[in-house]
């Protein structure tokens, strides 16, 4: 909102097909440079039990703005998109795509919708990954040269802010803290408990190391709440690991978050992990998840294995427990050298101004 050199103005509605926190609409009377938005509200249609969209207002509002391009959703089931699009370009504007992509190496029949339909009448493409940006490429869906990727992002600003170079003993005071054992190494993860996450894994995991080791390889924190915390809970409790498992909900206060990912020494999501990668590494601290990339998220990409974390094989929870032991072997306590690295692929590019630059750089041309 505040680009010298690009006029951005938000098109919208105000109501989400999944539950997930809504931006409020009080930055539409904020001042731009307060962090305010210039930003028109449209009438969101849900159809078909939320499956399909119509954006009542959005044509209007293409066939009357005064705007050079646009920067549409890339979803083929937004129907009023296709409509937009189109008159868009009848008018000769730009159109952009802003999306995930396909990023299976065998696509289906609605894949290839995409790819030869949906894709084809968009002038270019903002990705959250290279891999997406690399099979639009394979099937010459545009030049290169339209194709960018510009990541994903939080609240870089505050994770700033937030960041701190622990030392050696500050992680034994707050192993001690959790669970009045310094010697052991923890493990955590951030996100909602639904069977997707595949947390059973993880205990799974952590009891096959207790009992190879007979002792607890590592202890866990588990932050977030959500349909399968009961399940979880018991499992550990079965497993006799609840001493060793500390459950501690949904953490809002991003301190708070920030305490527990900081001093922790990998944080593991045994399913698809999408922005938990982004938010772990930010605060330096090596992340997991497996690596079957036909269904992972596209912040998987973030992850460098060996280097500041690691991919197990899908599923396999003696893979995962192989890849915990042996990073924990090499690194029994995180070190300022490691959390520098976890840094690195966020500050480079998984950050707003990255995202920013990309957008800037692309659309000043038209």
């Amino acid at each position: 909102m505040q680009s010298s050199n690009v006029e951005y103005t938000l098109i919208s509605g105000n109501t989400a097909e999944k539950e997930i926190k809504l931006i409020s609409e009080s930055y539409r009377n904020q001042p731009l440079n307060e962090g305010g938005l210039r930003w028109k509200l449209l009438k969101n249609i849900w159809l078909l039990n939320k499956k399909f969209l119509w954006q009542s207002g959005l044509v209007s509002e293409i066939l009357k703005g005064d705007y050079d391009s646009f920067i549409f959703l890339g979803s083929p089931y937004f129907l009023s998109t296709w409509v937009g699009v189109i008159l868009a370009k009848i008018k000769g504007k730009k159109v952009y795509y802003w999306m995930h992509g396909v990023y299976k190496d065998n696509p289906g029949l609605v894949d290839y919708i995409k790819l030869f339909g949906f894709y084809k009448i968009a002038d270019g493409f903002f990705l959250y990954g290279n891999r997406s940006a690399s099979i639009l490429k394979k099937y010459k869906v545009r030049e290169d040269k339209d194709i960018h990727v510009i990541y994903n992002s939080l609240a870089y600003e505050e994770n700033l802010l937030l960041r701190q170079n622990l030392e050696h003993s500050d992680i034994l005071d707050f192993r001690h803290k959790e669970f009045k054992d310094a010697n052991t190494p923890i493990v955590v993860f951030i996100g909602r408990l639904n069977d997707v996450k595949r947390l059973d894994l993880l205990i799974q995991a952590q009891d096959i190391l207790k009992k190879k080791h007979g002792k607890p390889f590592f202890n866990s924190i588990i932050i977030g709440d959500g349909q399968e915390a009961s399940n979880l809970k018991q499992l550990a409790e079965t497993l006799g690991l609840s001493d060793n498992i500390v459950f501690k909900g949904a953490i809002y206060d991003e301190a708070t978050n920030a305490e527990l990912l900081m001093h922790s020494d990998l944080c593991v999501t045994p399913g698809e992990i999408g922005l938990t990668a982004v938010h772990s590494l930010a605060y330096g601290t090596p992340t997991f998840s497996h690596d079957n990339l036909n269904i992972q998220m596209p912040e998987v990409e973030s992850i460098r294995p060996g280097f500041n974390g690691d991919l197990f094989k899908h599923n396999d929870v003696a893979s995962l427990a192989e890849s915990i032991e042996k990073w924990l072997m090499l690194h029994p306590v995180k070190t300022t050298a490691i959390m520098s690295d976890c840094y690195q692929v966020i500050d480079q590019y998984y950050n707003p101004k990255f995202q920013a630059k990309i957008f800037n750089e692309v659309l000043s041309k038209i």
